[in-house]
């Protein structure tokens, strides 16, 4: 079983399309293929493969539960609290702002009167879904929350524990370089950094590999959108080089537009498009290694 992450620094550069066509393209040698999406705060990999999502596991996180008739609105859960959670109205009330809190647990400890206990809540699920010999495992967080490095482990988490009867894992990254980034990273055979001939993109796709170099994967480029009128070749180009990784180019495709916006597959939509092409390029290339 190998595991290849589809990431990125900047979002927008086509991470979801492409790691949804591999899995297909991939899945049509044979392959069984597990999809991940853990870009939790906007999952959307199932809705190009037609998939019903059900729920199998919900996410939960710490919150303080305080027993009024032992506070003495003393206030030092309010000293120990690093974000700010907790108000104490003097005299009055001791306020508690969920969102804000990040599970510390601190408020709980300090508390001399032991009037704070340990509860939990809902702050996300982990979904699965099916489309043989594709299955898919999807991430999402409760709208509101921010615990987005929590929802993104505890999917990986059961995704690596369902991951022994499929040939290749295909995680879809979130944007950016996050702690749930940098540990799902950590579990790749191969990460594929995708950008964008943009300023934006060559700036993140420093920043990427910046975090790549820190855990020593194997890696490949893939310049989404090639062609694009503006686009700093040059300078990407000299990235690339200097990072001394394979490059593959995706070129700037009206069929690939199209394809994102009524969310087909455009390896089976539009299989003769120039950019299906390219993606059919790279399915070979993952093919031929993990042969």
């Amino acid at each position: 079983m190998k595991i290849i992450a589809v990431g990125g620094g900047k979002g927008g550069t086509g991470k979801t399309i492409l790691a949804v066509n591999l899995a297909y393209g991939l899945a049509r040698r044979s392959y069984r293929i597990l999809l991940v999406d853990l870009d939790v705060d906007n999952p959307c990999t199932y809705t190009f493969l037609d998939i019903r999502l059900r729920t199998i596991r919900e996410v939960y996180t710490y919150k303080p539960k305080i027993l009024e008739e032992k506070c003495t609105l003393c206030g030092e859960c309010i000293k120990h609290c690093p974000v700010h959670a907790l108000i104490l109205i003097p005299e009055r009330k001791l306020l508690f702002f969920p969102t804000l809190c990040e599970g510390c647990l601190n408020c709980m400890v300090v508390c001399p009167e032991k009037a704070v206990l340990e509860d939990k809540t809902v702050i996300g699920w982990v979904k699965q879904g099916s489309m043989d010999p594709i299955d898919i495992i999807v991430g999402e967080i409760k709208p509101g929350e921010r615990k987005t490095d929590e929802v993104i482990s505890e999917t990986l988490n059961y995704a690596l524990e369902n991951a022994d009867s499929y040939d290749l894992v295909i995680l879809d990254m979130p944007p950016g370089t996050d702690r749930g980034v940098y540990e799902a990273l950590k579990h790749a055979d191969l990460v594929i950094a995708v950008t964008e001939p943009t300023r934006l993109g060559l700036n993140d796709l420093r920043k990427f590999y910046k975090l790549i170099g820190l855990i020593n994967k194997e890696s490949v480029v893939v310049i989404n959108k090639y062609g694009l009128k503006g686009g700093v070749y040059s300078e990407l180009e000299a990235l690339v080089k200097e990072l001394k990784v394979k490059v593959f180019k995706i070129p700037y495709d009206e069929y690939l537009v199209e394809a994102y916006i009524s969310r087909k597959i455009i390896l089976k939509a539009f299989p003769k498009s120039p950019s299906a092409k390219a993606i059919r390029e790279i399915v070979s290339e993952l093919a031929t290694a993990q042969a």
